[in-house]
Parts: C-alpha cells; sequence; structure tokens
C-alpha cells in the first residue's frame, strides 16, 4: 500500500500541473482543474478535501460549472480525499459511466517484452489521418468524442506538441490506433487510446501498437509510464509488465453520447450479418 500511496502521490503532483490538450490547467490547493479551450466539458481530479468542507465544496464546483454552462467529468482515485468522494458525488447525481484502474510501467525494465515482427505495420499518424483515428476510437468505444481529433493535432503538432500517435495497419487498411503523451517536466507518459477494431483482435494487434508506445518512451528516458486501464485490460497489462496503483472512476455530470453510435453500429453490424 504504501508503494501504491507513494507513486500516486507523485503521480498527482505532476498531472495537477501539467497540460492536457484542449485545456487549460488551474492547480488548487484542494483541487485540480482542467477547463476546455473549445467544448463544454470541463475535468476535475486529485481532490484533497477536508471531510467536513466536502460537500460545499463539491457543490461550489457544480455551481461554477453551471455558471458557464460547462458539464464536467471528475476523476475521482481511491487516494482521493475524502474517502467517500465517490458516494458524496453520487448524492450530487454524478455518475461512473465505467470503472478503471490506474497502472504505471517502468520502460527500461528488461522483462518488458516488445516484440515487432508479425504482418501488422506500425506507423507515425498525422494530419488527416488523426481524423481517421478519433472515428476509429468512436467505433470501438461506441461513443461520440467530438473533441478527439482537435486534441490529437494538439498534442502532436511539431512545434508545440507533446506525444507521438500511431495507427496499425493489415493488408492497407487502419485497424487501431493508441498515443503516448510526454507532458513536459512529468516523469510520467501517458499511454492512452489503445483499441482495435473487433475482426483483427487476436491477432497481436494491440501488442505491435504497445511495443512501438514502449519503445518511444524508452528513447526518451522517461521513468514511468501510466495508463488508466479498464479492469478486464489489468491482467493483460500486468502481464505486460504494468503494476496497479489504484482503482479510479470517471465520475460525469451528464453520460456518454453513445445512442446515434450504437444505432450505427447496429446498422452495419445487420449488413455483415
Amino acid at each position: 500500500m504504501d508503494w501504491r500511496r507513494d507513486i500516486f502521490a507523485e503521480y498527482a503532483s505532476d498531472r495537477s500541473t501539467g497540460g492536457i490538450p484542449g485545456y487549460r490547467v488551474e492547480r488548487l490547493e484542494d483541487l485540480t482543474r482542467h477547463e476546455p479551450k473549445s467544448g463544454d466539458e470541463a475535468l476535475f481530479s486529485f481532490a484533497r478535501f477536508a471531510s467536513g468542507t466536502a460537500d460545499r465544496r463539491i457543490r461550489e464546483e457544480l455551481e461554477r460549472l453551471r455558471m458557464r454552462g460547462w458539464e464536467a467529468e471528475w476523476k475521482v482515485h481511491d487516494f482521493d480525499e475524502p474517502p467517500d468522494l465517490k458516494s458524496r458525488l453520487e448524492a450530487q447525481r454524478l455518475r461512473a459511466h465505467h470503472a478503471e484502474v490506474l497502472m504505471v510501467l517502468d520502460p527500461s525494465d528488461p522483462c518488458v517484452a516488445v516484440p515487432m515482427d508479425g504482418d501488422v505495420t506500425v506507423e507515425v499518424a498525422a494530419g488527416a489521418q488523426l481524423d481517421e483515428l478519433a472515428r476509429l476510437q468512436e467505433e470501438v468505444w461506441r461513443i461520440r468524442l467530438p473533441w478527439l481529433a482537435s486534441a490529437l493535432r494538439e498534442m502532436t503538432d511539431p512545434v508545440h506538441g507533446s506525444g507521438v500517435a500511431f495507427y496499425a495497419r493489415i493488408g492497407g487498411r487502419i485497424v487501431a490506433s493508441g498515443w503516448i503523451d510526454f507532458p513536459p517536466g512529468s516523469r510520467f507518459a501517458q499511454l492512452c487510446g489503445g483499441a482495435v477494431l473487433e475482426p483483427f483482435r487476436g491477432r497481436g494487434v494491440y501488442s505491435h501498437l504497445f511495443a512501438r508506445r514502449v519503445a518511444e518512451a524508452r528513447a526518451r528516458g522517461v521513468p514511468w509510464i501510466a495508463v488508466d486501464a479498464a479492469p478486464m485490460s489489468r491482467p493483460i497489462l500486468e502481464r505486460k509488465g504494468f503494476r496497479f496503483v489504484c482503482n479510479t472512476y470517471p465520475m460525469r455530470t451528464r453520460p456518454f453520447e453513445t445512442t446515434a453510435v450504437t444505432q450505427g453500429f447496429s446498422n452495419r453490424e445487420r449488413a455483415q450479418a
């Protein structure tokens, strides 16, 4: 527990001051806000509320959102304060769309395998390919992500960007995507977006994307790679060398928009059948 709490404290310290593509960061004494440069959804994280004032602070932040006409995702971690933050947010009608786990990897660990053989081609994405990557993410996760393409452009900007996006091809078709961000001054690279179209799973595509991103982190000499992973991904990532740090819950003031995406999938699935 001490190791996990210590590494989380390092991670929270870095992320509380680091930027996220598409957002402006504001670090308060008891909360980190990332406010949208465009769109209407803010991000809250790393709450450190005193138990006696937590409900008041939550109401203040939600009222501030309402005054700006914004929605929000409030990321809750096991080590946030107070320990019952998740239930307090639920009392304010925030809901978790899904659960995640925060995990970290030492990319210099010689036990971390990075195979690069097989018939999968992994390349750096740029320009219009970033739009295609955003559409692929919507297709895999069945949610609307209207902000993603512009965020990827900001992250991969040749002058001011902090990360690299990749896509995987099989037979000339883009079948998967993933990216890795290197926030300036941070000890933690962030692994994001690993997604593979369903017909191409089980063919080593994800492993190739993973290997390319780990190789990028090794080349840059960062101490840690962090990832917010779905619980079902935990055993897969543990086999790749990741270590569990804590559970995390993306609490939202509104649900993800899924209806239109799901309907589109239903039509395609019927057509393919």
